[in-house]
């Protein structure tokens, strides 16, 4: 009988590291996601996994991409494997109060007294663009108006900002996208995308640039980011 054993070397190595059998594949559902600051005196198109986590971002390099904006560390890959993608959602994100600047930080009652500049800019936002998808060379989809047709479908459902008017009084305006999961877009057919194949995916605005931002709040200048997650199932060999 001939026994051919492994390397002790080698068995060591996969002790520590693992082995991958490519005979073998297992999937399991899997998000990515890349949020991009939304430049503030606008922009006409937005890239979106164009930067790897680590680096700065595209439109405000001031800014270090870290484990809350992105969770690939390619650009314009999928870095874990193959991944099957059935539901896209895009996210508009405006910072937490104390991750502002100076001027609406230190400010007591901001967002219930200033922010109402901030909802109509992001109200705006949300009837814009086109989102463009492109898979290597092959351009796959456009999508219009992205922000109504790929919600997040999470998030809190916001009923009342402020407290109640009297006669003859107004509420005011607050931004909300959808947080209906049963709204979230979903390709059909889904889409694969191989490992190491490279993809395009911007919002483009052809028509005017995105709303600007500068000094809107407080004469401050707000922090937005717009994120795109990814769905799907990720395929891997089994290890």
């Amino acid at each position: 009988m001939n026994i051919q054993s492994v390397p002790p070397q080698l068995a060591a190595l996969q002790r520590k590291v693992g082995s991958a059998d490519f005979n073998r594949w297992t999937k399991r559902r899997y998000t990515y996601f890349d949020y991009v600051q939304l430049p503030p005196a606008g922009t006409a198109e937005m890239a979106f996994f164009a930067v790897a986590n680590g680096s700065a971002d595209s439109y405000v390099p001031s800014i270090i991409k870290t484990d809350e904006q992105t969770n690939t560390s390619k650009v314009g890959q999928f870095d874990k494997g193959h991944f099957l993608i059935d539901n896209i959602r895009l996210h508009i994100r405006t910072f937490a109060k104390n991750r502002q600047a100076t001027g609406i930080n230190n400010q007591t009652s901001i967002i219930s007294n200033q922010y109402n500049a901030l909802q109509l800019v992001l109200a705006q936002l949300a009837i814009q663009g086109v989102f463009s998808f492109q898979v290597g060379s092959k351009e796959l989809f456009d999508i219009p108006q992205p922000f109504l047709t790929m919600p997040p479908g999470f998030g809190l459902e916001i009923s009342q900002h402020g407290a109640a008017t009297g006669a003859g009084g107004s509420y005011s305006s607050w931004f909300q996208m959808d947080p209906n999961p049963i709204q979230v877009y979903r390709l059909d057919p889904v889409q694969l995308i191989e490992a190491e194949q490279t993809f395009k995916a911007k919002i483009l605005f052809p028509n005017a640039n995105s709303p600007a931002l500068t000094n809107i709040v407080n004469s401050t200048t707000p922090k937005v980011e717009i994120g795109l997650l990814f769905e799907g199932l990720l395929i891997s060999p089994v290890q």
